[in-house]
């Protein structure tokens, strides 16, 4: 029982399934981890401890009577507070969404469920997750398990602790600018953010102009492989998945074999004035393991039109339509950062969000044509060291000295995708001298996730980290 938590998602379905172990076991490996940690680190916003032993009863017996048990077979998982969940609470971590329970699953998670795997609870979120930082007046500051003082960044940030410390293998995020992959790169695990429409997003409320995707936390690349293999395909709810195959999704053999040939185009900064000395020589070190493996590097330094200002009034734009009643109704129960970015939202200029769907089609062409010359755009996912866990989103953040904001100096790589579409993910790539970890992003052309997932699984075995636990 002391090691079942940190068994892959993979692995705890092997064992459940040959029978070494049972699904309670499972569950109650996780869950004591949860009241082990959680009070300290706050991954999660609720749990639902009875909820899942009562499933993992229902599924050992199942089991026992002879069932052919499905691929998550006993897999306990949890999910973002921002994804509608059946029978409980889906509260955005806000104090104005307190009492919210959906009557019906977002179709992954169903998809999930319907796999065998167990919801025990839901992850923490800044409130509507409007930032890269995760804390929110009802749930107070989620703390970086490496290091109790840091972000563990956003907004998925409970997700990424959750799996980064073993109170279950998997989880599920959302990504609207990066935030199922900035908190993978804080807490060194692997975030996926996937193509729009491979896996469904059937509870937006913007269908046609969506940015926001349902993301992947798990600690290996086999996992995000047997995760995305589950999640993905049609939903009649959500029209960019409509007429999408179902896919699946595996590890190679030898997936370090795959890197040979690979066109990698790496691109050190996207606007932001500095990369800190420590990610740049990790960002180094990871090229040049994939150049020993026969990879073509080739550094992009040709002046480039990210249209982050685009992502950025999308968003505004969005919150408005969505949120602002709220500032009327119960701005003094809200974050101050949240009442802030919807006042901000109320003064958009029209003409900007007018042309906004016509600069996203641009920037969708200009990062579709890199992909004729690169099978990979590689960055840093963020561009330093997460920051102290009290951290303001307009406090000012230092890299290397030079003072900026966390949005033009540190998450700088990662929103332009959400816009455009393709598939990203950031991997663990190291360790700062201070023990801080650092990702590695990687951005395919649409529906290249498996070329994602054999970059993990190659890194995954040239520096490997799955083994490497905070406080370990």
């Amino acid at each position: 029982m002391q090691d079942i938590h940190r068994l892959s998602a993979g692995a705890l379905a092997r064992a459940i399934a040959d029978g070494r172990i049972t699904a309670t076991q499972a569950v109650e490996a996780a869950l004591a981890r949860i009241a082990a940690l959680d009070d300290d680190l706050r991954a999660f916003a609720l749990v639902d401890g009875a909820g899942a032993l009562a499933r993992a009863a229902e599924l050992d017996r199942e089991r026992q009577a002879g069932r052919t048990p499905g691929p998550l077979h006993g897999v306990p998982f949890s999910a973002k507070d921002l994804v509608i969940t059946k029978g409980m609470e889906t509260a955005f971590g806000s104090h104005t969404m307190a009492g919210n329970i959906p009557d019906w699953d977002n179709a992954a998670i169903a998809r999930l469920k319907d796999a065998d795997a167990i919801l025990i609870g839901k992850t923490t979120t800044p409130e509507f997750g409007h930032k890269a930082l995760t804390n929110s007046p009802r749930h107070g500051w989620t703390r970086n398990p490496w290091d109790r003082t840091r972000s563990p960044g956003g907004s998925s940030g409970g997700a990424a602790v959750a799996v980064a410390t073993g109170m279950g293998p998997v989880a599920v995020s959302t990504d609207g600018a990066g935030s199922a992959r900035i908190p993978a790169s804080a807490c060194g695990i692997v975030g996926l953010k996937p193509t729009l429409g491979l896996i469904p997003y059937d509870q937006a409320t913007e269908l046609f102009s969506n940015f926001i995707y349902l993301g992947i936390a798990a600690r290996t690349a086999g996992d995000v492989a047997l995760m995305l293999s589950v999640m993905n395909g049609e939903s009649a709810k959500d029209p960019w998945s409509i007429g999408q195959p179902k896919r699946r999704y595996t590890v190679a053999a030898d997936p370090v074999a795959g890197l040979s040939g690979l066109r990698v185009l790496h691109i050190p900064t996207m606007g932001n004035p500095e990369v800190d000395d420590d990610v740049a020589r990790l960002m180094d070190d990871q090229l040049a393991r994939m150049r020993d493996a026969g990879a073509v590097v080739t550094v992009f330094d040709e002046p480039f039109d990210w249209s982050k200002r685009t992502a950025y009034v999308m968003m505004r734009a969005y919150q408005r339509a969505r949120l602002a009643h709220l500032l009327d109704t119960d701005r003094e129960r809200m974050d101050p950062s949240m009442v802030s970015a919807l006042e901000e939202s109320r003064q958009m200029d029209l003409a900007e969000v007018q042309s906004a769907p016509m600069l996203r089609s641009e920037v969708f062409h200009r990062v579709q044509a890199l992909f004729e010359r690169a099978d990979l755009v590689v960055t840093p996912t963020v561009a330093a060291p997460p920051p102290s866990f009290d951290q303001g989103i307009d406090d000012p953040f230092f890299v290397n000295g030079k003072q900026g904001t966390l949005r033009g100096n540190w998450y700088c790589y990662t929103s332009p995708h959400n816009v455009t579409g393709h598939p990203a993910i950031s991997i663990p790539m190291g360790f700062s001298p201070d023990g801080l970890p650092a990702g590695f992003h990687a951005v395919a052309p649409w529906f290249g996730e498996q070329a994602l997932i054999d970059l993990a699984a190659a890194f995954e075995r040239l520096h490997p980290w799955a083994e490497r636990w905070p406080g370990a």
